[in-house]
């Protein structure tokens, strides 16, 4: 029996903010004095989606190992400012989508998204009320706690006395993926966030729906 729903929330239940974080990671290289092109910045971070912010940025300038420090206290300054939270739209379909499984089901949030950021878009985008816990897996660089380990996930289950089978991860990326298997929780992709149905595809995952909107038809038919 399904009990507890936990969302990731950039590209699953609001866009826009996926773009913001390459937009500030960029900025804070560029006001370090290092010079580094966008797409190639953008690509860079992707290999390391997931992790703490300081692993992200050793990724952005692996030639500039002795600026780290600063790009990364830019980054923090910049990603808690208007330059980033402006970036956030809800996506169509959440606030009902909220309230018919929110009837039947606790529900949560695991993100990557830094916890002051993630208290104010709940509280802007009227969320908050709707969730159990809302959880941030960014506030430690320590690599064996990073979203992608699943140890965030791990302690919801043993807060809530959960089995796997009766969680359901909904999420966007690769590091969503990982954090769900690493529990043997199932996990639902949306297309509405990084993954194409090819690349859910390939990484194992067979449910795959549009948008978080089409979630509770589709929970309905199991």
């Amino acid at each position: 029996m399904l009990r507890h729903i936990i969302f990731d929330c950039d590209g699953v239940l609001w866009q826009g903010t996926n773009d913001g974080y390459f937009l500030c990671y960029h900025r804070a290289a560029i006001e370090a004095g290092i010079e580094i092109d966008c797409a190639i910045a953008r690509e860079r971070i992707l290999q390391s989606w997931g992790q703490s912010a300081r692993i992200e940025v050793e990724g952005m300038i692996p030639e500039h190992p002795d600026r780290v420090d600063e790009v990364v206290a830019n980054y923090r300054r910049l990603v808690r400012s208007d330059l980033f939270l402006e970036t956030a739209s809800l996506v169509p379909g959440v606030r009902e989508c909220f309230e018919e499984l929110g009837r039947d089901h606790r529900l949560s949030v695991v993100t990557g998204m830094n916890g002051d950021n993630l208290g104010r878009l709940l509280d802007r985008f009227g969320l908050r009320g709707h969730l159990r816990h809302a959880i941030s897996t960014s506030d430690t660089d320590d690599p064996d706690k990073q979203k992608p380990t699943g140890y965030h996930l791990r302690r919801l289950l043993q807060v809530e006395g959960l089995d796997p089978q009766e969680v359901l991860c909904v999420g966007d990326a690769a590091s969503d993926i990982l954090m769900a298997q690493s529990q043997s929780v199932p996990i639902v992709i949306v297309l509405t966030g990084h993954l194409t149905e090819a690349e859910a595809l390939a990484r194992g995952v067979t449910d795959i729906l549009p948008s978080v909107a089409d979630l509770p038809a589709w929970i309905q038919k199991l």
